[in-house]
């Protein structure tokens, strides 16, 4: 059976009111918070199958958070295996934190605090697994909050399943039996060293790492290859050769995704208030003559243009 629930269906200044609750009846007590309140808009569609269940969230920017309370006032055991569709997330949970892109996979345990935050629009599909029926396939704790890798292998195998449960057009029975595969399936793939478990992270790896970190350190003003490479273990030198052979060197790929952080800034009613300048400096750029050259360059518009063309002519100044 498949449920579907979409805050657009709400009033539209209630619609984060609805949202919480929605979120809250389709998973478990969770604390939700968000800077759009008016006009928010999101939708969970859910798919149970015997003791699992999968839902996908399509929603906006939001942190949401499992606090004590939470935890105290809904006690529930097991997991929720978190596959990144769209946008993109930073998952932190018992000390550790990673951030997760499309193709991206990590678990939370729902018996520990934990939060999730989501700085744009995202689409995600999360995978319930049952504590024991997760525990009992691993020969150690289980990872939380550890990116997995579905590139390839195993990794690929679950992403593969979970797009297939997600199609909903499965029988149930079929569909049953492919959920509690695909919980053997992520407890193989826990159990693979991933890159940031190797000493001497290499090639396609090490790039994907350099990128994660730079998402979450693009708007660090010291953000530089060569803090880069001391948060991931590797000499300035091998990063800077990893980059060599990509279509963008470290510097360019950094001022791509600040370019694209300040457009989506720009493109944004609630942030209309804010001047160019502003926007500017939060994505990263200390020099503004230098950003709205590289942004002209990139669009082929300035950035008071691009920000009158989404809303309106009152959209903000220089």
């Amino acid at each position: 059976m498949v449920q579907h629930g979409s805050a657009r269906q709400a009033a539209r200044v209630d619609s984060f009111t609805h949202w919480r609750e929605l979120i809250c009846e389709a998973f478990l007590s969770l604390t939700p918070e968000s800077d759009r309140r008016e006009g928010f808009t999101g939708a969970v569609t859910q798919w149970q199958f015997a003791e699992l269940s999968l839902a996908r969230i399509d929603s906006q920017r939001q942190r949401v958070s499992r606090t004590d309370r939470d935890i105290e006032r809904a006690p529930r055991s097991g997991y929720y295996a978190n596959f990144q569709l769209q946008g993109v997330s930073r998952m932190t949970q018992q000390g550790r934190s990673t951030v997760l892109r499309p193709g991206d996979l990590a678990l939370v345990d729902t018996a520990q605090p934990f939060a999730f935050d989501f700085p744009e629009a995202f689409v995600q599909l999360s995978l319930y697994l049952p504590g024991p029926l997760l525990e009992s396939q691993l020969g150690q704790g289980v990872p939380t909050a550890t990116r997995v890798d579905t590139g390839t292998g195993v990794g690929a195998a679950v992403r593969h399943a979970l797009g297939a449960l997600s199609r909903g057009d499965l029988a149930p029975r079929t569909a049953a039996r492919l959920a509690a595969h695909t919980c053997g399936l992520i407890a193989v793939a826990l159990e693979q060293p991933f890159a940031a478990d190797v000493p001497a992270l290499r090639g396609d790896r090490l790039h994907r790492a350099a990128l994660d970190d730079i998402d979450e350190h693009l708007t660090d003003d010291d953000l530089c290859a060569p803090a880069t490479a001391h948060r991931l273990g590797v000499s300035p030198r091998l990063l800077y050769a990893v980059f060599a052979g990509r279509r963008r060197s470290y510097a360019t790929e950094v001022r791509q995704r600040r370019l694209e952080h300040a457009w989506r800034q720009l493109q944004d009613p609630a942030r209309s208030h804010l001047r160019v300048i502003d926007v500017a400096v939060s994505a990263g750029f200390a020099d503004v003559t230098s950003f709205h050259r590289a942004f002209r360059r990139a669009y082929g518009r300035t950035p008071l243009q691009v920000r009158r063309a989404a809303t309106g002519p009152a959209g903000g100044s220089a």
